[in-house]
């Protein structure tokens, strides 16, 4: 086991967390490779999903075996809130050379992993657009949590304390698969909850059925303290057709005829 991987994981047990990126600079972490049951991931060990893929050689399971059992051969599958691409690189396997991957992520910072992770990993089906996903096109402000945890950044702060921001370009969801020609597609959606915005802005895509599956985690705290009603997307999806199973990460909705 690598010095980097040994102090990543003392780290992660440092609050608060820019207290914990300061240290791990000054002890000079670095990302390296790391081979997964999964493909090969250039991981920052002083991280949470450093340090989960490092530890346990795979990241959130459940929503992993979710991917695996939605997921088909000649697939689209989009990936809003792509972080690093650890579900990216799955998918791309699973739709294999005949389908597509659209993986949404808008942080500068995480623009060289990604595509890294994807170069790593030969995945020559996967798209990556920058943006963030709303209700409307325009421009916002997106709030950069510590690299602790960079999975936890928004365009809302989920933290106390100040955080670094980031201009980033807002489309819909309707316009990603109007400019990528996506017919139907599966898609993940982890956006600490901006969720509300990108289903609720792009309704004719439930409606219509062009979401086969939605694999969704609703974060509702967030949600609420910005005045928004998850209920709605539930009576939403509901009413277009999708049923819901929980799973320990979120849930999914699947649309039935």
């Amino acid at each position: 086991m690598s010095y980097s991987i040994v102090v990543g994981r003392w780290l992660m047990r440092l609050r608060p967390a820019p207290l914990a990126a300061v240290i791990k600079r000054l002890l000079c972490i670095r990302r390296q490779e790391l081979a997964t049951p999964q493909g090969t991931f250039w991981i920052d060990p002083g991280s949470y999903l450093g340090a989960t893929l490092a530890r346990d050689g795979t990241y959130e399971p459940a929503t992993l075996a979710v991917l695996q059992s939605v997921v088909r051969p000649g697939d689209a599958f989009v990936d809003i809130g792509a972080n690093e691409g650890f579900f990216t690189v799955a998918a791309s396997r699973l739709v294999g050379p005949a389908g597509r991957v659209v993986a949404i992520e808008p942080q500068a910072r995480l623009q060289e992993v990604l595509r890294r992770n994807l170069a790593l990993n030969a995945c020559g089906n996967v798209e990556v657009a920058a943006v963030a996903i709303t209700d409307a096109p325009g421009q916002a402000e997106l709030h950069l949590t510590p690299d602790m945890n960079n999975s936890a950044s928004g365009l809302t702060s989920p933290t106390r304390y100040r955080l670094a921001t980031q201009t980033v370009e807002t489309v819909t969801l309707a316009e990603i698969f109007a400019r990528r020609g996506l017919g139907e597609a599966v898609v993940k959606m982890d956006i600490e909850s901006w969720e509300y915005e990108a289903i609720m802005g792009s309704q004719e895509l439930f409606q219509t059925g062009r979401i086969r599956v939605l694999i969704l985690e609703l974060h509702e705290a967030l949600m609420a303290r910005r005045g928004r009603d998850p209920a709605r997307i539930a009576a939403l999806l509901a009413d277009s057709g999708y049923q819901s199973r929980a799973d320990v990460f979120g849930t999914v909705w699947t649309r039935h005829e």
